[in-house]
């Protein structure tokens, strides 16, 4: 086994690093489109280095390390895949003891609760900091949810609605949504360092968005008194499938709660997106274990779990 360096420039070696991620059921692999395009329109403040381990010519390990810009990090975010026929052959602890030599941080990886890379870690002495739930709702199979009731709570405020990017003249209440969210998400025991978010960041996000393919539908609540944007989600198409949408943010703001906001904007958010986009059948989304409200709120929407995926420090 050999282990180098990924040329961002090699075509086939990004064309099987792909086929690698697609051939392992406890990975996520991202689509294609969205892969090929990532070193082009990589993620605001945020750089890649991938680590190909080769048997021959056959790409059968990759360990990618998510840096910030500057390259000096105290997080390291990894994905980490080794081929199923490859496993138990030490590959992944020798793409990791390269990661360990090049990056003194701390490292963080996901992996699906009770797998492979899972048991792994769990028997070198890792704990997870935390666990989520992966659901979906078959939207297509739902009819569109009664809100009545939820509108009764949340008199005194209206929706908004776009595609992709943010009107100017709701950008800067989003942003602060967005960097709202990173204070509120529960983390677990993880250790996080908040991600400051500002119009440009969220612009360049966007751009990213819009480099890789990504479509995306938001649904808003404006509180009509003040004209502020206090809360927001956001679907997003990333696959190659249509049929298939994942849902991204969901924020109200904390002076806002209690009053069917998120259920009201995820809603309308499905209805507005299934419009849009006719060929979506299934959302799928993420929720750290503990976030029971949001789960209840998933689960009136029609949304079931999948399976669990735990987040690793180390």
């Amino acid at each position: 086994m050999t282990i180098a360096r990924l040329d961002p420039s090699d075509l086939l070696a990004m064309s099987q690093w792909y086929d690698l991620m697609a051939t392992a059921p406890d990975f996520l692999a991202p689509s294609r489109r969205d892969h090929l395009a990532r070193f082009e329109h990589p993620w605001p403040g945020t750089t890649e280095q991938v680590l190909l381990a080769r048997d021959g010519d056959q790409v059968v390990g990759a360990a990618c390390c998510s840096l910030p810009g500057n390259g000096a990090a105290s997080t390291v975010g990894l994905e980490l895949v080794v081929h199923p026929q490859f496993r138990r052959r030490g590959i992944g602890s020798g793409l990791l003891a390269e990661v360990r030599a090049q990056h003194a941080s701390l490292i963080e990886i996901q992996t699906a609760h009770g797998g492979a890379g899972y048991q792994h870690l769990v028997r070198r002495g890792h704990r997870p900091g935390m666990t989520s739930i992966r659901s979906r709702c078959r939207v297509a199979e739902r009819p569109e949810l009664d809100l009545t009731e939820a509108w009764s709570h949340a008199r005194g405020y209206s929706l908004v609605q776009w595609r992709d990017a943010a009107p100017g003249g709701v950008v800067e209440d989003v942003a602060a949504l967005q960097g709202r969210l990173m204070l509120d998400a529960p983390t677990g025991d993880l250790a996080v360092q908040p991600t400051a978010y500002d119009v440009a960041r969220i612009r360049a996000q966007e751009a990213t968005e819009a480099g890789r393919g990504h479509r995306s539908f938001s649904t808003a609540a404006r509180h009509d008194a003040t004209g502020r944007i206090v809360a927001r989600t956001k679907l997003a198409f990333e696959s190659d499938d249509d049929a298939y949408a994942r849902q991204r943010i969901t924020i109200v703001e904390p002076a806002h709660r209690g009053r069917r906001l998120g259920l009201i904007v995820k809603a309308a958010n499905h209805a507005y997106a299934r419009d849009g986009e006719p060929a979506l059948r299934v959302v799928e989304a993420w929720n750290a274990e503990d976030n029971t409200p949001m789960r209840a709120v998933n689960a009136m929407l029609g949304f079931e779990p999948v399976d669990r995926w735990s987040v690793f420090q180390f």
